[in-house]
């Protein structure tokens, strides 16, 4: 397949590894859960980079051409075939992964990302989709399956683009309500908005109502993810929360940051040996 934007995974550069991925994928095989299906969808589609098994072949220097001058190159990925003879796409989370496929011996590798693959499967009419470590704890994704992840992904990622703007320019907040039986996973923020927390902490200085803040990321059953500030407060909740809003509105990053009073069975959940990142002292 000529003319690909992936390039081969030089040598002396840092490893390209998966544990977040690894991890999720050891408790899917363990409990097929809606939830625990929806985070490694989630760290499939929008943070897992994979090693690919290619054979990777640059143009020939033409007579005359600066050997500066960039070369297209060809790059030819392989398939793999299932036990029912369907041609897939492999996937490696690692060099681990990699070595149970290819053995010892020497291989080209390419570095992609599941955009890559939605396209790699699109150009190519015999391969039935990619499938994700598949000497190890795998996941298949079929071509029906790839496109309809695709397509979830261009509209959640619309999604958040419309609320980052709608919140830019918008002082109102956003409060954050959890319907009853609704499946979502609550955890340690993946990358800690260290501005925006020291914005929100310097305001709630101010503030006497304002007692102890927590600062959590949920995953929903559709992989959907925000931060949530979880508010413990003595205040009008419209007034503390438009607080919390402004200050932290200047920093906000890629997801969208909601608020939820404490006191609810959900926020005391969500907060269970978690360390607030603001407390008042008495």
């Amino acid at each position: 397949m000529p003319d690909t934007k992936p390039t081969p995974n030089p040598k002396n550069v840092k490893p390209i590894t998966n544990p977040e991925l690894l991890e999720a994928l050891k408790v899917l095989h363990q409990e097929s859960t809606p939830l625990n299906q929806g985070r490694v969808l989630d760290l499939v589609l929008n943070r897992a980079v994979f090693l690919a098994p290619a054979v990777v072949t640059p143009a020939p220097q033409q007579p005359g051409q600066d050997p500066s001058a960039p070369r297209r190159t060809a790059i030819q990925f392989q398939l793999i075939t299932t036990k029912d003879g369907r041609p897939f796409f492999p996937a490696f989370t690692d060099m681990e992964e990699l070595r149970k496929f290819t053995g010892e011996r020497k291989i080209q590798s390419v570095v992609l990302r599941f955009d890559d693959y939605v396209a790699l499967v699109e150009r190519n009419e015999k391969a039935c989709g990619f499938v994700v470590n598949p000497m190890g704890l795998s996941l298949t994704l079929d071509r029906k399956t790839v496109a309809n992840l695709a397509v979830k992904k261009k509209e959640v990622n619309e999604l958040r683009r419309k609320r980052q703007e709608e919140q830019k320019q918008q002082p109102a907040y956003s409060q954050e309500t959890i319907e009853k039986d609704t499946q979502v996973m609550v955890g340690d923020p993946d990358q800690v908005p260290q501005e925006m927390l020291d914005a929100v902490t310097a305001a709630a200085r101010q503030r006497q109502d304002i007692r102890t803040l927590w600062l959590r990321q949920m995953v929903r059953q559709d992989g959907v993810q925000s931060l949530i500030i979880v508010v413990d407060h003595t205040g009008k909740q419209d007034e503390v929360f438009e607080a919390i809003a402004e200050a932290a509105r200047p920093h906000f990053g890629s997801l969208p940051v909601d608020m939820i009073p404490y006191g609810t069975s959900f926020a005391a959940a969500a907060t269970e040996d978690a360390q607030p990142f603001f407390r008042r002292e008495e």
